[in-house]
């Protein structure tokens, strides 16, 4: 076999640091093959070429890429004509169900016969099942992050793979720096995660900024992280929003492991926070119609993964106009407050971790792919 060359596809930070943990077992396995593609810095850092910014698909919400559709399209032509003159042993397609599944449909309509895969699959177990006729035709098989989704895509005729959750690795040595207990010592610190997407931040910045002034005012420590993946823009704009408190610019997961308890938007960190044993408070924020097109949609009644691991539910939600600063600090004040309250979390914490694999999933993934080619 000659030099292994591998497309891969990933539209936001989460997709990028799997890309990133991707390539770098890959090239364990391979240390020659060429792998390039719509990457961002972690990928980059392990050996990607980024032919294409992972920021063109920085979009969130339906009405917000509604007007950058022609974009869209002129970017996944330009990306199945390089696939095609390239025309790599596999396409690897990460997250960004919307544009993936839409590339990958095209890749295969102008003749595209190289394996295609799809690493953390489109949520077709919540919403939208129809793709799974997708997922049928277009792959060769999914690598899906979470047990259940799994066990869901087998059910439909999809074929899965799956060992562990990507995290589970990636936290198992996570501890707290000493940067943390040097700048707050013996404070009661909460975590603060606005999000990794200019949305994210637009839709719930200012709402954590009046969380952090009613903890301040009940002798908290508030801290603000800052998503090393944000547009440098975007990162800017969110220290100027909370230039009165403390911010937090290294490893979010290492600001939540020192924390007492975190509150945040809706996504992995929820999942993070999870296998931190970390209590957190989940929020998400969007516009009326997007909220009403997804009640249209959505027919599961959680948002937050850690809440579909255990029988009940481990963390609050707080959607749209629930979200209020005061029922956020509320919500965490009951887990603070309460010993019975925090017995019960924890327990289902617990429970939920035990649901997440305990091996290396990027070196399954990275094996799973060789193997097909």
């Amino acid at each position: 076999m000659g030099n292994l060359n591998l497309f891969i596809s990933c539209g936001e930070v989460s997709g990028d640091l799997y890309a990133g943990d991707f390539i770098k077992e890959f090239l364990k396995i391979s240390p020659d093959a060429k792998i390039w593609g719509m990457l961002g810095a972690n990928a980059i850092k392990n050996g990607g070429e980024a032919v294409w910014s992972y920021d063109e698909l920085k979009l969130m919400g339906i009405i917000e890429i509604l007007p950058a559709l022609p974009r869209i399209f002129k970017l996944k032509a330009s990306i199945v004509k390089e696939v095609l003159r390239r025309n790599p042993d596999a396409a690897i397609l990460i997250d960004s169900p919307d544009f993936n599944l839409m590339l990958a449909k095209n890749l295969r309509c102008s003749g595209y016969s190289g394996q295609i895969i799809s690493l953390v699959p489109p949520t077709v177990w919540a919403w939208r099942s129809g793709r799974v006729k997708n997922l049928k035709r277009d792959f060769n098989f999914c690598l899906p992050l979470f047990k259940f989704e799994h066990e869901y895509l087998n059910s439909c005729g999809v074929k899965s793979l799956w060992q562990a959750h990507p995290l589970v690795h990636d936290l198992k040595n996570c501890v707290v720096p000493e940067e943390f207990y040097g700048r707050f010592k013996n404070d009661k610190v909460i975590a603060l995660m606005p999000g990794s997407r200019k949305y994210d931040i637009k839709y719930h910045g200012k709402i954590l900024l009046r969380v952090a002034e009613i903890l301040r005012e009940k002798n908290y420590r508030p801290v603000f992280s800052i998503a090393k993946g944000l547009n440098s823009d975007v990162a800017q704009e969110l220290r100027d929003l909370v230039k009165d408190f403390d911010i937090w610019e290294r490893e979010g997961r290492e600001l939540m492991s020192g924390a007492l308890a975190v509150a945040g938007v809706s996504g992995t960190v929820a999942v993070e926070a999870m296998l931190l044993k970390k209590f957190m408070v989940v929020i998400y924020n969007m516009r009326r119609l997007n909220y009403w097109l997804l009640k249209k949609l959505v027919h599961v009644k959680n948002i937050s993964i850690p809440n579909f691991l255990s029988p009940e539910p481990v963390y609050p939600e707080l959607l749209c106009e629930n979200a209020t600063p005061e029922n956020i600090v509320n919500a965490l004040e009951k887990y603070l407050t309460s010993e019975y309250e925090r017995k019960i979390i924890n327990s289902r914490l617990e429970q939920a971790c035990s649901h997440m694999g305990n091996s290396n999933a990027a070196e399954f993934w990275a094996r799973s792919v060789f193997n097909a080619i």
